[in-house]
């Protein structure tokens, strides 16, 4: 099997999970499996990606873990379902649980799980005759702590392992690969009684510093991407049955240092009678940051503890994340 190819390919495959993986997270070009480094978040997705001061959110580990402790419900779980560049690779998609746990006033958990199904690919042999397909994988697990340090104050500390498995590309030059990244969260949230009693928030999540990502044969370690995001949010109840939520993001993309990006996100959700939900957002990427610049939609439904949400990517003609979506199922309690 020509190693030329198999290197072509394996560039198509991390390619499709950096620059058009539905929930980007402003990855770096060179980022190691970026296809998980998402929010996973079909409610934040609908409001330009805007996620890190919004709590109420059982994939809220996957944008800053420290929001869970203040939320509404004491638990939360939800799985969302996100196709990948639908309108070029046919059964790609990222599947994601998300859940939070709190023990009490002062301590909670949460928890993630993350699955990167890669486009299927024919691999050429040495003489050009097609060989065996393949579809490779990405897999991440996380599990996070937090716990209020003041009224109104926390901080979480999450733990990932990330596991990439290309060995179906040859034994000779491709292996699995695993890595450890760790996330760091802070929130805050008061309320302004003068102001219909709205409540403000401010969160700050850095995420996936740790171990470089190793899946060749001779070693040749991938950074992850690292990142910090900075977000404030405002919830306005105008009456008991009608609020408007805003929600605005900072990112920076750190690691690695050669392809450093800043992204932006700002996003609104008009909940009307406890039931129903109207997003809109816009999320801005520079010229590094893969995915671009785009606006998104998105709806939701909620029935006694279940919720429903959808979100619908508006790009340009040439985007990679042009007509995609994400759909989402959400339980609490």
């Amino acid at each position: 099997m020509s190693k030329k190819i198999l290197l072509g390919a394996i560039c198509t495959v991390l390619f499709c999970g950096t620059s058009a993986t539905v929930f980007a997270q402003d990855n770096a070009p060179s980022g190691a499996a970026s296809s998980l480094l998402n929010s996973a978040d079909p409610r934040a997705a609908g409001m330009g990606m805007a996620t890190t001061a919004v709590n109420d959110n059982p994939f809220g580990i996957f944008g800053n873990a420290a929001s869970n402790l203040l939320s509404e419900k004491r638990m939360g779980f939800g799985y969302s379902y996100n196709p990948v560049m639908p309108d070029y690779n046919k059964g790609v998609a990222t599947h994601a649980v998300g859940g939070y746990f709190n023990l009490d006033e002062n301590n909670g958990f949460s928890l993630g799980f993350r699955y990167f199904n890669g486009p299927k690919s024919i691999i050429a042999g040495d003489d050009a005759v097609a060989g065996d397909s393949f579809r490779p994988n990405d897999m991440a697990v996380s599990i996070g702590y937090t716990r209020r340090i003041v009224d109104n104050f926390t901080m979480s500390l999450t733990a990932r392992y990330i596991r990439s498995d290309y060995t179906k590309f040859g034994s000779d030059y491709y292996k699995a690969g695993n890595a450890f990244t760790f996330d760091l969260g802070f929130y805050y949230e008061n309320t302004i009684e003068s102001f219909y009693g709205s409540t403000w928030a401010v969160g700050l999540n850095v995420s996936n510093v740790g171990t470089k990502l190793d899946i060749s044969v001779p070693s040749n370690p991938i950074a992850m991407p690292a990142y910090a995001k900075l977000g404030g949010s405002i919830d306005m109840p105008f009456s008991e049955n009608h609020k408007l939520l805003a929600a605005l993001d900072l990112g920076y993309t750190f690691m690695p240092s050669t392809d450093a990006s800043f992204t932006a996100g700002l996003g609104l959700e008009y909940n009307f009678l406890k039931h129903g939900f109207l997003r809109a957002g816009y999320h801005y990427g520079d010229e590094k940051s893969i995915g671009g610049s785009y606006a998104t939609v998105g709806l939701g439904a909620a029935v006694g503890p279940v919720r429903v949400d959808a979100s619908y990517w508006i790009a340009g003609k040439e985007s990679p994340v042009k007509n995609t979506w994400a759909v989402g199922l959400s339980l609490f309690f």
